[in-house]
């Protein structure tokens, strides 16, 4: 397990995605983006940079910047991101854009149950342990939006939890971020 260096598309060769073909046109109007903000889900615009994309293909954000999805946000993704998500991003190599929703409730539900229950740092080991990254689909060329999710290993046993088996039209709600330091590495427009 040690030497495990897994990926979501170590074993596929592909050629780049031009990023317009990555994902559906956006639907995330400003009201809707400041809906997530009256939430307490996402900062003001004047702090956090945001802006609709609506209508558009999949930005060409620089460094600066990032795509985000709101169903991210509603399973408590944030920015800057946590020491111990740029770590799965770091040790596994998907890009933020290539995880389904449901990882980012996963992940911020193990994070919670190390910090609240365990009292220690969500503990890399651990996650190791009991979860692995998948590529979506299985078969061919993972996709380049939501093309990979963490997944309980075969056998393990876990809390109860429940979280939604469809998170429908996902992929056009999306929006772009300031990306601060520590940042998220940019996208590659690779599965």
């Amino acid at each position: 397990m040690a030497s495990e260096a897994p990926s979501a598309t170590s074993d596929v060769a592909a050629e780049p995605m031009a990023p317009e073909l990555a994902c559906s046109l956006s639907t995330m109007t400003s009201t809707d983006i400041e809906a997530l903000v009256a939430r307490g889900l996402l900062p003001e615009q004047s702090i956090y940079g945001w802006r609709s994309c609506t209508g558009e293909a999949f930005s060409s954000e620089d460094r600066t910047e990032t795509v985000i999805f709101r169903s991210f946000y509603e399973k408590r993704f944030s920015l800057p991101s946590g020491a111990f998500f740029r770590g799965l991003l770091h040790y596994y190599r998907p890009e933020a854009t290539h995880l389904k929703p449901n990882s980012i409730a996963q992940i911020a539900t193990f994070i919670h149950l190390c910090e609240g229950f365990l009292g220690i740092a969500a503990h890399f080991n651990l996650w190791r342990a009991m979860y692995h990254l998948r590529a979506y689909p299985s078969k061919g060329t993972p996709n380049v939006v939501g093309g990979a999710a963490f997944s309980l290993r075969q056998g393990g046993k876990y809390l109860e939890a429940t979280f939604k088996d469809s998170n429908k039209r996902w992929t056009e709600e999306w929006f772009v971020v300031a990306n601060p330091a520590p940042t998220l590495p940019p996208r590659t427009g690779l599965p």
